[in-house]
Parts: structure tokens; C-alpha cells; sequence
């Protein structure tokens, strides 16, 4: 009987823990599915990062001008071209179709730094754009002439006299049209200041009559490239 008694009890007990464990691990369960399904909060930061008004500024743009109306002076520039990324085509040369072996012609070429804040660097190189030519002997003539063409480059205030002070002489084109010459260094320009490209052509006399006489009748388009950088006032 004692012994049966016992069992009962602890059977009880048994069924009591066992009940209580249970009660524990369906609690423990219902925590993880509150944890799991409770609220939260959120927030967010907008910033604009504008500052002064934001990054670049359609009021300091980077540029340079050109005239192709060959005037002296910056000054008497009525109307700047923008000859990017068309070309402009200047005002007719004095002289330039008839040149003589020893003869020069002059291109004055106005250019501004229009920029407002940006000093600008100047190069320039030439280009010979001359077009394809009807007959091979033409094209002979062409190739001649232009490696007997020579400039020579100065900058001035006023173009009306011959500069005195040359940048670089002797400058020559390449006789293979699409081909530039290499470039040339020129001054820097401050914000809103310009200069006058004064370039004189010459056709020099060949290394002997013959190289003279092959450029006879030749004909030739060069184009001048003048390419800026921006740089800091700083």
C-alpha cells in the first residue's frame, strides 16, 4: 500500500512539474511572438548639401572668345564669337592668295577670357585643313606650298604695330591635311581680360629653286586652334 501511495504521489508531482513545465515553455514561446510583432519607431535626416547654393553655379562658367574681325585692340571687339565646337571663319587676309616665295601676310586674332572667376592659360597650334585635291599633281603642289609656310607668333595690346617680342618663331604646319602643328604656349589671362594673337605667315624660299617651283600654284586652308585651361585666382 505505502508503496502505491507513493507512486500516486509522485505521479502528482510528476504531473504538476510536468504541467509546470510546460506552462514555462508555452510562456517562454509567447514572449518570442510578443517580442516579434511589438511596435517601433522611426525617424529620418534630410540634408541639403547646398551651402552657398549648391555645387557649381551658373554664374562661373569657364570660357574663352574669339574675334574674327582682326581688330588691334581687345577693346574694339564689338562682337566675341563662341568657335567651339563649330569653327568661325575669320575676315579675309590682305595678301594671303597671293603671296611670293620670301612674302608674309598678318592674322591678328582678338581673344578674351570671359570668365568671371577663372584666370585662363592660352595654346596654339595650327591645322592644315586644306581639302582633298581634284588631281594628284594639285595635291603635289598643295603639300609643297604648305611646308614652305612658316609663322611666326607674338601677343600684343595693339596690333596696329609690329609686336617686338615673338613667342616662339618658326613654327611650321604639317604638308598632310588633318595634321596640326605642335602647340605653342602663350600667356595667361586674368578673368574678364584679353590679348591679340598677332601671327605672321611667310612663304619661304624653298632649299633650292626646285623645292620653290614645286609649291607654284598651290593652294592651302590652315585653321588656327587656341585652346584655354582654367585655372585658380588663387
Amino acid at each position: 500500500m505505502t508503496s502505491t501511495t507513493e507512486t500516486t504521489a509522485t505521479a502528482r508531482d510528476d504531473d504538476r512539474r510536468g504541467r509546470k513545465r510546460a506552462f514555462l515553455a508555452l510562456g517562454a514561446l509567447l514572449g518570442v511572438g510578443a517580442l516579434a510583432t511589438s511596435a517601433y519607431f522611426t525617424d529620418s535626416a534630410l540634408l541639403d548639401l547646398n551651402g552657398g547654393g549648391g555645387f557649381g553655379s551658373t554664374d562661373n562658367k569657364y570660357n574663352i572668345q574669339v574675334s574674327t574681325g582682326m581688330e588691334n585692340k581687345v577693346s574694339d571687339v564689338k562682337t566675341w564669337v563662341e568657335a567651339f565646337p563649330n569653327s568661325a571663319a575669320i575676315t579675309d587676309i590682305p595678301g594671303a592668295s597671293n603671296l611670293l616665295p620670301g612674302g608674309s601676310v598678318v592674322v591678328k586674332i582678338p581673344v578674351l577670357n570671359e570668365s568671371k572667376n577663372w584666370k585662363s592659360t592660352l595654346k596654339l597650334s595650327l591645322k592644315n585643313t586644306t581639302p582633298a585635291a581634284s588631281t594628284s599633281d594639285q595635291g603635289d603642289r598643295n603639300a609643297a606650298y604648305m611646308k614652305l609656310l612658316s609663322v611666326d607668333v607674338a601677343e600684343t595690346a595693339d596690333a596696329s604695330k609690329v609686336p617686338t617680342t615673338w613667342t616662339k618663331t618658326g613654327l611650321t604646319i604639317p604638308a598632310e591635311a588633318g595634321s596640326s602643328s605642335t602647340g605653342v604656349d602663350l600667356s595667361t589671362l586674368s578673368p574678364k581680360s584679353g590679348t591679340v594673337l598677332y601671327l605672321k605667315l611667310t612663304l619661304k624660299e624653298g632649299t633650292t629653286q626646285a623645292v620653290t617651283d614645286a609649291a607654284n600654284g598651290g593652294a592651302v586652308a590652315i585653321q588656327a586652334v587656341i585652346d584655354g585651361t582654367s585655372k585658380s585666382t588663387d
